[in-house]
């Protein structure tokens, strides 16, 4: 008899600290995404990204069970990436985007939301040195998003990358306004629907295709 308590209340403490540590765990990622919603709407400021970046590894080195705090780490550094000053810089802020993209990858396997990012590290390696790397970086942009389309088409932020790359593409190439405005509408239509898995799992680009569908119906 006396046994048996034992091990229940073993359990029971051990349920109880594993309740704890998770409460502890969303209320430092709905922190830290409420701050990233406001970076994310309004003009990109290069040490509110880096804190962000810093943030979400912090959290992610406290919970090495989880994909979602190395995913928002990952799209910080990627950001990070467009800003920096010369090529050196901005690939070595993409290699720990893809560092921490790898890390959520062993932890949830591939997905939609992953395969979006992948491409976003892509594209700001193609876009630091478009001369030299179109032939290279160009088609796995490409195929990182047709990957995405593959697991999940109704994910509203492949459209998102799609159109605005699109939109930044010479009309020669394929690209143009003409080119982006029906990928950037296709966005928009998805995020009229689209309802994220909880609260912790991405939902932004919405402000981001508005504007670029603006851009693009000039």
């Amino acid at each position: 008899m006396k046994k048996i308590l034992t091990i229940s209340l073993a359990l029971f403490f051990s349920a109880n600290l594993l309740f704890a540590q998770s409460e502890k765990y969303t209320a430092a990622m709905t922190a830290a995404l409420t701050d990233f919603d406001k970076s994310q709407n309004k003009e990109p400021v290069r040490d509110e990204w880096l804190a962000l970046a810093n943030r979400f590894e912090r959290i992610a080195s406290a919970e090495p069970k989880e994909w979602l705090p190395r995913y928002y780490a990952a799209y910080a550094y990627s950001s990070l990436a467009f800003m920096g000053n010369n090529v050196t810089e901005k690939d070595q802020l993409a290699d720990k985007a893809e560092v921490l993209l790898k890390e959520a990858i062993a932890i949830a396997g591939e997905n939609s939301e992953l395969m979006v990012l992948d491409a976003q590290i892509h594209q700001v390696r193609l876009a630091s040195d478009p001369q030299m790397r179109w032939q290279t970086e160009g088609p796995l942009f490409a195929a990182s998003l047709a990957k995405a389309k593959t697991m999940d088409a109704n994910n509203p932020r492949i459209y998102v990358l799609e159109g605005t790359s699109l939109l930044y593409t010479p009309e020669q190439f394929g690209g143009g306004k003409k080119a982006a405005r029906p990928v950037l509408e296709k966005a928009m239509e998805k995020f009229a629907t689209f309802k994220p898995q909880s609260p912790l799992h991405p939902s932004w680009g919405e402000g981001q295709a508005g504007y670029m569908l603006g851009e693009a119906s000039k």
